[in-house]
């Protein structure tokens, strides 16, 4: 007869090996959340693009406690962020495009403000904001890691996240606006067309294009990437053609609230004062206003900066139509996307819309790399420290 206690007696060894011990759910998850943080996305995008996050929110704080000199207000992590465009949004979650709603905010296209309004069901309209965009970014930055992986070093992936995260411009990552969710969106159709998912890169397509205006750039740029891998045409080139949906799915939109599917080109004429001219035209009275402007913020701001924007974007369409490590989709993309911008009458925020050409970031990303690197990220710092206060205190910061 065996002793009693032998049922509390390990197995050996040989037989713990030979028989393991079935994997309950918890320990199915937590195996899943330890390959999820031990992957390259998580290491080199998603963990260095949330410190550079809380490092910048922080020095906002830090901004408006130097600059103002007065009190912080309630939540100041978030109230800071709170500017220019981020109370539109807040409206239009609220109420959509029609009154009380101001009927101008329809010139902001329809999909962050209703994740806003979904967010808005569990919390106050600006942390739901600002999470969308927190989450958007980080999806962007793992989007980008692994869109240069698929033709470069980890190296090279990790440096063109940085150079995203520490863009001049790349507070409006992080503020509640439509920039981050765009990005996200915009790079994602990329990486999904590069894998042959064609279908949801069509989908993402569509979701950008009802994000910003800038997303219809895809389809032209996702066209030729089909094109080049295919050379035929097939079912599959109707997810490309879908990018469209997006874009239409916003005139509809107007024609329902406004009875015009381009009410918003009339809204962008006559009360923001911006319509379409030839890009020499805009270029020259740019450069114009840089030279003869008086010193200042608004001559950094409004002149220099979308001057600079522009300089910046021009380089980035000559890496993308010479560098082994472009496509010609991306110079596609990059230079449509720099055509648009120079035929607008007054570029202002064009420094904040071009942070949605991501080949800039894997261009600036080979440019960390090089001996001029530090320099650049150095520069690049400063410009964001400029900007961020700015912004932080309520003044025009694109």
């Amino acid at each position: 007869m065996p002793d009693s206690t032998s049922a509390n007696i390990e197995p050996p060894e040989a037989d713990r090996r030979r028989y393991p011990r079935p994997l309950s759910f918890a320990d199915v998850r937590l195996e899943r959340i330890r390959s999820i943080t031990r992957s390259e996305a998580w290491v080199d995008a998603i963990v260095p693009t949330l410190a550079v996050r809380l490092a910048v929110m922080a020095f906002a704080v830090l901004a408006v406690i130097v600059l103002e000199r007065e009190a912080l207000p309630p939540d100041p992590w978030l109230q800071v962020w709170n500017h220019w465009d981020a109370p539109h949004f807040f409206e239009i979650a609220e109420f959509g495009y029609l009154p009380p709603a101001d009927p101008a905010r329809i010139v902001l296209f329809p999909l962050y403000p209703i994740l806003i309004a979904m967010g808005s069901l569990v919390m106050a309209p600006l942390p739901a904001g600002m999470l969308v965009s927190l989450i958007a970014g980080l999806l962007a930055a793992a989007g980008l890691h692994r869109l240069v992986r698929l033709d470069d070093s980890r190296p090279a992936a990790r440096a063109a996240v940085l150079s995203m995260a520490i863009f001049p411009t790349a507070f409006a990552f992080i503020a509640p606006y439509s920039e981050a969710l765009f990005a996200a969106l915009a790079i994602w159709a990329f990486v999904r067309a590069r894998e042959g998912d064609w279908r949801m890169a069509g989908i993402l397509g569509a979701l950008a294009a009802f994000t910003r205006i800038q997303g219809i750039f895809l389809l032209p740029a996702l066209a030729l990437e089909y094109w080049l891998v295919r050379r035929r045409l097939d079912r599959d080139g109707f997810w490309v053609l879908f990018i469209g949906a997006g874009l239409l799915g916003y005139l509809a939109l107007n024609s329902l609230a406004f009875g015009d599917p381009l009410y918003f080109i009339e809204v962008q004429r006559d009360t923001f004062k911006v319509g379409n001219v030839a890009p020499w035209v805009m270029l020259d009275q740019l450069a114009h206003n840089v030279w003869t402007g008086p010193l200042g913020e608004r001559w950094l701001t409004v002149s220099v900066a979308p001057l600079a924007a522009f300089a910046v974007l021009a380089a980035t369409c000559v890496w993308s139509i010479a560098s082994r490590r472009s496509r010609p989709s991306y110079a596609v993309y990059a230079i449509v996307s720099l055509v648009a911008f120079a035929s607008l009458s007054w570029p202002i925020s064009v420094p904040r819309y071009i942070l949605g050409v991501f080949p800039m970031f894997i261009a600036m990303g080979m440019l960390l790399r090089r001996p001029i690197g530090p320099a650049v990220a150095a520069l690049s710092v400063m410009l964001l420290a400029l900007f961020v206060s700015l912004f932080a205190i309520g003044h025009w910061a694109f």
